[in-house]
């Protein structure tokens, strides 16, 4: 790599944080990540102390990338128990989320991508194997990893021709392709625009979701008080929305004249948010889940969840499902979830690219586009609610569509030799 491209990457890594730094004064999100990241040298050197057992390292930018790892941390921990499995995250939405989560042996945030940082924490966590999940090409970290000889590999990849790895200029990144020993595929596409480039080692094995969201369904547990919220009802589901599509199923409910009961999940849900929900829904009976129980939901029409962990399991008592995150610029939330249960989902126009599934579930008939548009909206919701046989149809596609993407956890395992 030449001087001055390393040069100017440091340049960026250091104004990236200083930027965060001065949003945190303002942003809680910007706190935690800077917050998380204080002492986290002393705080891992303190948890690592004298731990001898090997370790592997999986590495996830945040919440999505968790669940595409997920899977493939759980078959190692119940096939190779002699290894201690380390996480860390880059993004608090990730981090805050499943810092508990009992699969892993130690969850950290990530320190940003210095030299000195990089050499640092590789030192500390001394992995005999590293994971990085989709889009993390972090320079410092993989070249360290290259140039100390540490298996590194990529999962759940997926690339796209706008990327900077096929561009004239992007020689930079693309050479940080090769200190990967393998890079797993999400699809046929992906493989192909990599071996355009001269990058060969690379293996198609599907979105390591699917076996995540299969497992799921196997393993859902109940929930009474969602069960006496639907009763009889048909339910909407609208999953880590964000405003747009809050807006939208208000609306529907506005003009319809269906009996119908409505959950919103939000993608946030800091008290600000949940008290703009409640107020885009005030013509309607609406009660938080914090303060639900079995007795005090039947009478209410929209259910507001106001914690975390419990969307995949909500999603089993859904009939429709908006999907959170097309309308906005970083792109959709979990559809597979859903899907998984067997119901049509909805979602924004944006980013599809970014998440190949959302073409495939297209494709396949069980996925809707649309618009931000009420009368576009409100047309298929009628269709939908009106419709079982095509509803019916819908749910055993989706169903099929999930069971013929699952697989990914096998190939990369019995790929790999720990």
């Amino acid at each position: 790599m030449d001087f001055i491209s390393v040069f100017l990457y440091d340049v960026g890594i250091f104004f990236y944080s200083v930027v965060a730094k001065i949003a945190s004064l303002n942003n809680q999100k910007a706190k935690l990540f800077i917050d998380g990241r204080k002492n986290i040298f002393d705080a891992i050197s303190a948890k690592l102390k004298n731990d001898t057992h090997p370790k592997i390292w999986f590495h996830c930018a945040s919440l999505g990338e968790f669940e595409q790892a997920r899977p493939i941390i759980e078959s190692i921990k119940a096939t190779h128990p002699q290894y201690k499995v380390i996480v860390t995250f880059f993004s608090p939405s990730g981090y805050e989320v499943r810092k508990k989560y009992d699969q892993a042996d130690y969850i950290f945030y990530l320190p940003l991508d210095t030299k000195s940082n990089a050499q640092k924490l590789i030192s500390l966590f001394n992995p005999s194997t590293v994971f990085f999940v989709k889009y993390e090409f972090w320079f410092h970290y993989l070249t360290q990893l290259h140039q100390q000889k540490i298996p590194t590999y990529l999962i759940s990849a997926n690339f796209r021709t706008n990327q900077l790895f096929f561009k004239w200029y992007g020689s930079f990144f693309k050479k940080l392709l090769q200190y990967f020993e393998i890079i797993f595929t999400q699809n046929e596409e992906s493989k192909k625009l990599l071996n355009e480039i001269g990058i060969n080692h690379v293996i198609v094995s599907k979105d390591s979701r699917f076996d995540r969201v299969y497992t799921t369904i196997k393993n859902v547990q109940s929930l009474p008080i969602i069960e006496q919220f639907k009763h009889k009802n048909l339910l909407i589901i609208a999953g880590s929305s964000y405003t747009p599509e809050e807006n939208l199923i208000n609306n529907f409910l506005l003009q319809t004249s269906q009996k119908i009961k409505i959950i919103i999940a939000p993608h946030e849900i800091d008290s600000a948010h949940i008290k703009t929900i409640e107020h885009t829904f005030a013509n309607f009976k609406t009660i938080l889940y914090s303060n639900a129980n079995t007795s005090n939901v039947i009478d209410k029409q929209v259910l507001i969840i106001d914690n975390i962990g419990l969307l995949s399991s909500i999603y089993q008592y859904g009939d429709i499902a908006l999907i959170g995150g097309g309308f906005a610029k970083k792109g959709l939330h979990n559809m597979l979830e859903a899907a998984a249960f067997g119901m049509p989902i909805l979602f924004g126009p944006n980013n599809h690219d970014k998440f190949p599934e959302a073409n495939q579930m297209i494709k396949y008939g069980v996925a809707f586009t649309v618009y931000n548009n009420n009368l576009e909206f409100n047309h298929l919701m009628d269709e939908f609610i009106s419709n079982t046989e095509k509803r019916n149809k819908i749910s055993s596609l989706s169903k099929k569509f999930i069971t013929e993407n699952i697989g990914s956890t096998e190939i990369i395992l019995s790929t790999i030799k720990f």
